[in-house]
Protein backbone atom coordinates (compact mmCIF):
# COMPACT_ATOMS: atom_id res chain seq x y z
CA UNK A 1 0.00 0.00 0.00
CA UNK A 2 2.65 2.53 0.93
CA UNK A 3 4.43 1.86 -2.15
CA UNK A 4 1.49 2.21 -4.37
CA UNK A 5 0.55 5.96 -2.30
CA UNK A 6 4.18 6.79 -3.40
CA UNK A 7 3.88 5.69 -6.70
CA UNK A 8 1.02 7.44 -6.95
CA UNK A 9 2.53 10.66 -5.78
CA UNK A 10 5.50 10.42 -8.03
CA UNK A 11 3.09 10.29 -11.05
CA UNK A 12 1.68 13.22 -9.47
CA UNK A 13 4.15 14.94 -9.01
CA UNK A 14 5.79 14.37 -12.53
CA UNK A 15 2.50 15.27 -14.03
CA UNK A 16 2.37 18.80 -12.50
CA UNK A 17 6.11 19.03 -13.54
CA UNK A 18 5.29 17.85 -17.41
CA UNK A 19 2.82 20.46 -17.03
CA UNK A 20 4.53 23.37 -15.45
CA UNK A 21 7.70 23.35 -17.60
CA UNK A 22 8.29 27.20 -17.74
CA UNK A 23 9.53 27.49 -21.27
CA UNK A 24 7.96 25.89 -24.35
CA UNK A 25 9.27 22.95 -26.25
CA UNK A 26 9.90 23.72 -30.08
CA UNK A 27 10.32 21.33 -32.17
CA UNK A 28 11.59 23.93 -35.16
CA UNK A 29 11.47 22.80 -38.93
CA UNK A 30 13.20 24.46 -41.72
CA UNK A 31 14.54 24.57 -45.20
CA UNK A 32 18.77 23.87 -44.93
CA UNK A 33 19.51 27.85 -45.85
CA UNK A 34 17.70 28.85 -42.36
CA UNK A 35 20.03 26.45 -40.04
CA UNK A 36 21.38 29.61 -38.35
CA UNK A 37 18.26 31.13 -37.55
CA UNK A 38 16.59 27.80 -36.48
CA UNK A 39 18.87 27.57 -34.48
CA UNK A 40 18.21 31.13 -33.06
CA UNK A 41 14.75 29.75 -32.46
CA UNK A 42 15.72 27.06 -30.12
CA UNK A 43 17.88 29.26 -28.03
CA UNK A 44 14.78 31.86 -27.75
CA UNK A 45 12.39 29.01 -27.03
CA UNK A 46 14.83 28.43 -23.85
CA UNK A 47 14.20 31.78 -22.68
CA UNK A 48 11.55 33.11 -20.25
CA UNK A 49 7.96 33.25 -21.07
CA UNK A 50 6.76 33.71 -17.92
CA UNK A 51 4.83 37.07 -19.22
CA UNK A 52 3.15 35.07 -21.98
CA UNK A 53 2.03 32.77 -19.08
CA UNK A 54 0.82 35.67 -16.75
CA UNK A 55 -0.41 36.87 -19.82
CA UNK A 56 -3.32 33.75 -20.52
CA UNK A 57 -3.08 32.40 -16.69
CA UNK A 58 -1.09 28.90 -16.80
CA UNK A 59 1.06 27.85 -15.22
CA UNK A 60 3.72 26.06 -17.73
CA UNK A 61 3.66 24.65 -20.70
CA UNK A 62 1.52 21.68 -21.74
CA UNK A 63 2.74 20.13 -24.38
CA UNK A 64 5.35 20.86 -27.61
CA UNK A 65 5.08 23.13 -30.46
CA UNK A 66 5.56 22.92 -33.79
CA UNK A 67 7.50 25.97 -35.18
CA UNK A 68 8.08 26.03 -39.16
CA UNK A 69 10.73 28.78 -40.09
CA UNK A 70 9.59 29.53 -43.90
CA UNK A 71 11.86 31.06 -46.52
CA UNK A 72 10.22 33.76 -48.75
CA UNK A 73 10.06 31.04 -51.65
CA UNK A 74 7.81 28.60 -49.81
CA UNK A 75 4.60 28.40 -50.40
CA UNK A 76 3.49 29.68 -47.32
CA UNK A 77 5.42 32.76 -48.24
CA UNK A 78 3.50 33.36 -51.19
CA UNK A 79 0.06 32.93 -49.57
CA UNK A 80 0.31 34.86 -46.71
CA UNK A 81 0.64 38.83 -47.03
CA UNK A 82 4.10 40.31 -47.47
CA UNK A 83 3.16 42.75 -43.98
CA UNK A 84 2.62 39.66 -42.00
CA UNK A 85 5.95 38.04 -40.13
CA UNK A 86 4.55 35.06 -38.93
CA UNK A 87 1.01 33.16 -37.49
CA UNK A 88 -0.27 30.79 -34.72
CA UNK A 89 -3.03 27.89 -34.90
CA UNK A 90 -3.59 27.20 -31.87
CA UNK A 91 -5.81 24.58 -32.81
CA UNK A 92 -3.05 22.45 -33.83
CA UNK A 93 -0.25 24.23 -31.77
CA UNK A 94 1.53 25.00 -35.06
CA UNK A 95 3.51 28.27 -35.60
CA UNK A 96 5.05 29.62 -38.92
CA UNK A 97 7.57 32.39 -38.91
CA UNK A 98 9.22 34.19 -41.77
CA UNK A 99 12.38 35.75 -40.38
CA UNK A 100 13.15 37.96 -43.46
CA UNK A 101 9.90 39.97 -42.26
CA UNK A 102 11.08 40.44 -38.60
CA UNK A 103 11.17 43.80 -39.13
CA UNK A 104 7.81 45.16 -39.37
CA UNK A 105 6.19 46.31 -35.98
CA UNK A 106 5.36 44.91 -33.75
CA UNK A 107 7.66 41.85 -34.34
CA UNK A 108 10.99 43.66 -34.96
CA UNK A 109 13.14 41.20 -33.74
CA UNK A 110 13.01 37.42 -33.87
CA UNK A 111 12.76 37.35 -30.13
CA UNK A 112 9.76 39.43 -30.10
CA UNK A 113 8.03 37.43 -32.88
CA UNK A 114 8.43 33.80 -31.48
CA UNK A 115 7.04 35.27 -27.97
CA UNK A 116 4.54 36.99 -30.12
CA UNK A 117 3.39 33.60 -31.54
CA UNK A 118 3.85 31.20 -28.69
CA UNK A 119 1.71 33.87 -26.52
CA UNK A 120 -0.93 32.97 -29.38
CA UNK A 121 -1.00 29.50 -28.87
CA UNK A 122 -1.29 29.97 -25.27
CA UNK A 123 -4.13 32.19 -25.66
CA UNK A 124 -5.99 29.42 -27.82
CA UNK A 125 -4.99 26.75 -24.94
CA UNK A 126 -6.21 29.05 -22.18
CA UNK A 127 -9.59 29.37 -24.14
CA UNK A 128 -9.59 25.68 -24.52
CA UNK A 129 -10.69 26.72 -28.65
CA UNK A 130 -13.63 29.00 -28.42
CA UNK A 131 -13.57 32.30 -30.29
CA UNK A 132 -11.53 34.77 -29.18
CA UNK A 133 -11.46 38.77 -30.50
CA UNK A 134 -8.83 39.27 -32.60
CA UNK A 135 -8.22 42.58 -30.71
CA UNK A 136 -7.73 40.63 -27.74
CA UNK A 137 -5.77 38.03 -28.86
CA UNK A 138 -3.24 40.17 -30.64
CA UNK A 139 -3.12 42.81 -27.44
CA UNK A 140 -2.20 40.12 -25.23
CA UNK A 141 0.61 38.65 -27.64
CA UNK A 142 1.97 42.32 -28.63
CA UNK A 143 2.00 42.68 -24.53
CA UNK A 144 3.44 39.23 -23.88
CA UNK A 145 6.22 39.65 -26.30
CA UNK A 146 7.52 43.09 -26.27
CA UNK A 147 8.45 45.88 -23.74
CA UNK A 148 6.32 49.23 -23.70
CA UNK A 149 9.06 51.91 -25.53
CA UNK A 150 8.71 54.80 -27.02
CA UNK A 151 7.76 53.82 -30.53
CA UNK A 152 4.63 51.74 -28.99
CA UNK A 153 4.22 55.42 -27.20
CA UNK A 154 4.57 56.86 -30.45
CA UNK A 155 2.77 54.93 -32.30
CA UNK A 156 -0.59 55.08 -30.57
CA UNK A 157 -0.45 58.85 -29.78
CA UNK A 158 -0.23 58.91 -33.97
CA UNK A 159 -3.37 56.99 -33.80
CA UNK A 160 -5.61 58.32 -31.81
CA UNK A 161 -5.22 61.23 -33.50
CA UNK A 162 -8.26 62.89 -35.71
CA UNK A 163 -10.41 60.27 -36.42
CA UNK A 164 -8.82 56.77 -35.87
CA UNK A 165 -10.29 53.40 -34.25
CA UNK A 166 -12.63 54.37 -30.85
CA UNK A 167 -14.09 51.19 -30.61
CA UNK A 168 -12.39 47.30 -30.55
CA UNK A 169 -14.38 46.36 -33.67
CA UNK A 170 -12.84 49.17 -35.64
CA UNK A 171 -9.63 47.21 -34.21
CA UNK A 172 -10.44 44.00 -35.85
CA UNK A 173 -11.88 45.83 -39.05
CA UNK A 174 -7.98 47.30 -39.13
CA UNK A 175 -6.50 43.98 -38.42
CA UNK A 176 -9.08 42.74 -41.42
CA UNK A 177 -7.61 45.36 -43.92
CA UNK A 178 -4.08 45.18 -43.35
CA UNK A 179 -1.15 47.01 -44.00
CA UNK A 180 -0.76 50.37 -42.11
CA UNK A 181 -4.07 49.75 -40.38
CA UNK A 182 -3.07 46.62 -39.17
CA UNK A 183 -0.12 48.09 -37.71
CA UNK A 184 -1.95 50.86 -36.24
CA UNK A 185 -4.35 48.21 -34.56
CA UNK A 186 -1.63 46.27 -33.11
CA UNK A 187 -0.24 49.95 -31.47
CA UNK A 188 -4.01 50.61 -30.17
CA UNK A 189 -4.91 46.60 -29.21
CA UNK A 190 -1.61 46.53 -27.01
CA UNK A 191 -2.03 49.66 -25.29
CA UNK A 192 -6.05 48.61 -24.58
CA UNK A 193 -4.47 45.75 -23.32
CA UNK A 194 -1.85 47.83 -20.88
CA UNK A 195 -4.57 49.62 -19.93
CA UNK A 196 -6.86 47.13 -18.51
CA UNK A 197 -4.35 45.83 -16.78
CA UNK A 198 -3.66 48.60 -15.03
CA UNK A 199 -7.14 49.50 -14.08
CA UNK A 200 -8.67 45.86 -13.42
CA UNK A 201 -5.11 43.81 -12.22
CA UNK A 202 -2.28 42.34 -14.09
CA UNK A 203 -4.36 39.03 -14.02
CA UNK A 204 -7.52 40.34 -15.60
CA UNK A 205 -6.67 38.75 -19.31
CA UNK A 206 -6.52 35.37 -17.71
CA UNK A 207 -9.09 35.32 -16.35
CA UNK A 208 -11.19 36.67 -19.16
CA UNK A 209 -10.03 34.06 -20.82
CA UNK A 210 -10.91 31.23 -18.32
CA UNK A 211 -14.16 32.47 -18.08
CA UNK A 212 -14.26 32.07 -22.18
CA UNK A 213 -12.98 28.14 -21.51
CA UNK A 214 -16.09 27.92 -19.40
CA UNK A 215 -18.17 28.10 -22.68
CA UNK A 216 -19.04 31.51 -21.56
CA UNK A 217 -19.52 34.61 -24.45
CA UNK A 218 -16.77 37.04 -24.48
CA UNK A 219 -18.47 40.17 -23.48
CA UNK A 220 -19.86 38.12 -20.72
CA UNK A 221 -16.51 36.86 -19.62
CA UNK A 222 -15.84 40.51 -19.35
CA UNK A 223 -18.03 41.66 -17.24
CA UNK A 224 -17.33 38.49 -14.97
CA UNK A 225 -13.27 39.54 -14.53
CA UNK A 226 -13.38 43.30 -14.71
CA UNK A 227 -17.07 43.77 -13.12
CA UNK A 228 -17.59 46.49 -16.12
CA UNK A 229 -18.98 46.74 -19.61
CA UNK A 230 -16.56 46.58 -22.51
CA UNK A 231 -18.62 49.70 -23.95
CA UNK A 232 -17.79 51.78 -20.50
CA UNK A 233 -14.02 50.69 -20.95
CA UNK A 234 -14.10 51.28 -24.58
CA UNK A 235 -15.21 55.00 -23.75
CA UNK A 236 -12.87 55.44 -20.82
CA UNK A 237 -9.49 54.13 -23.11
CA UNK A 238 -10.15 55.68 -26.12
CA UNK A 239 -12.10 59.23 -25.21
CA UNK A 240 -11.06 59.78 -21.57
CA UNK A 241 -7.71 58.37 -21.40
CA UNK A 242 -5.84 58.98 -25.05
CA UNK A 243 -5.00 62.39 -24.11
CA UNK A 244 -4.32 62.44 -20.36
CA UNK A 245 -2.58 59.11 -20.62
CA UNK A 246 -0.63 59.02 -23.80
CA UNK A 247 0.13 62.67 -25.55
CA UNK A 248 1.05 64.56 -22.22
CA UNK A 249 3.65 61.80 -21.16
CA UNK A 250 4.39 61.35 -24.72
CA UNK A 251 5.28 65.30 -25.36
CA UNK A 252 6.61 65.77 -21.80
CA UNK A 253 8.81 62.39 -21.66
CA UNK A 254 12.80 62.97 -21.33
CA UNK A 255 13.48 61.31 -24.93
CA UNK A 256 11.16 63.62 -26.50
CA UNK A 257 12.41 66.76 -24.96
CA UNK A 258 15.63 65.75 -25.88
CA UNK A 259 14.67 65.18 -29.55
CA UNK A 260 13.21 68.50 -29.55
CA UNK A 261 16.20 70.15 -28.36
CA UNK A 262 18.29 68.58 -30.63
CA UNK A 263 16.06 69.49 -33.39
CA UNK A 264 16.18 73.34 -32.38
CA UNK A 265 19.54 73.14 -32.15
CA UNK A 266 20.11 71.62 -35.98
CA UNK A 267 17.85 74.13 -37.47
CA UNK A 268 19.85 76.86 -35.64
CA UNK A 269 22.70 75.59 -36.75
CA UNK A 270 21.79 75.78 -40.18
CA UNK A 271 20.41 78.64 -40.52
CA UNK A 272 23.36 80.55 -39.22
CA UNK A 273 25.29 78.57 -41.81
CA UNK A 274 22.64 79.92 -44.31
CA UNK A 275 23.20 83.51 -42.68
CA UNK A 276 27.28 82.84 -43.14
CA UNK A 277 27.06 81.28 -46.59
CA UNK A 278 24.94 84.27 -48.03
CA UNK A 279 27.10 87.22 -45.93
CA UNK A 280 30.00 85.45 -47.47
CA UNK A 281 28.64 86.12 -50.68
CA UNK A 282 27.59 89.23 -50.25
CA UNK A 283 31.15 90.29 -49.24
CA UNK A 284 32.79 89.17 -52.36
CA UNK A 285 29.84 90.55 -54.62
CA UNK A 286 31.10 94.15 -52.93
CA UNK A 287 34.91 93.30 -53.95
CA UNK A 288 33.96 92.01 -57.30
CA UNK A 289 31.86 96.12 -57.81
CA UNK A 290 35.04 97.32 -56.20
CA UNK A 291 37.83 95.91 -58.77
CA UNK A 292 34.96 96.80 -61.56
CA UNK A 293 34.49 100.37 -60.63
CA UNK A 294 38.03 100.99 -59.89
CA UNK A 295 39.49 103.09 -63.26
CA UNK A 296 42.40 101.90 -65.24
CA UNK A 297 44.71 104.32 -65.84
CA UNK A 298 46.28 103.50 -69.42
CA UNK A 299 49.80 102.89 -69.88
CA UNK A 300 52.44 104.67 -72.59
CA UNK A 301 55.02 102.70 -73.47
CA UNK A 302 55.85 105.76 -75.67
CA UNK A 303 57.09 108.07 -73.47
CA UNK A 304 59.38 107.84 -70.08
CA UNK A 305 58.12 108.33 -67.01
CA UNK A 306 59.41 110.82 -64.10
CA UNK A 307 60.58 110.05 -60.75
CA UNK A 308 58.00 112.64 -59.93
CA UNK A 309 54.78 111.28 -61.66
CA UNK A 310 56.44 108.00 -60.18
CA UNK A 311 56.15 109.12 -56.59
CA UNK A 312 52.89 110.34 -57.36
CA UNK A 313 51.63 107.17 -58.18
CA UNK A 314 52.62 105.70 -55.10
CA UNK A 315 51.11 108.43 -52.71
CA UNK A 316 48.15 107.86 -55.19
Amino acid sequence: MRSLAVGLCIAFLTAVGAAARPAPDLLVENPPELDAVADQVRAIGRGDFSGALMMTGLMGFSSPMRVVVASEESTAAQETPKWVSGFASGESRTIVLFPERVSRYPDDSLRTLVHHEVAHVLVAEAARGRPVPRWFNEGVATVAAREWGIEDRARYAAAVVGRGPRTVDALDQGFADGGRRAIRSYALAGAFIRWLRAEYGVHVTGSILEQLGREMAFREAFVRATGDTLERAEYRFFVREALWHTWVPFVTSSGVLWAAITILAIVAIRRRQTRSAAMRERWEEEERELVRDRPERPLDFNRTRSLDEVDDDVVN
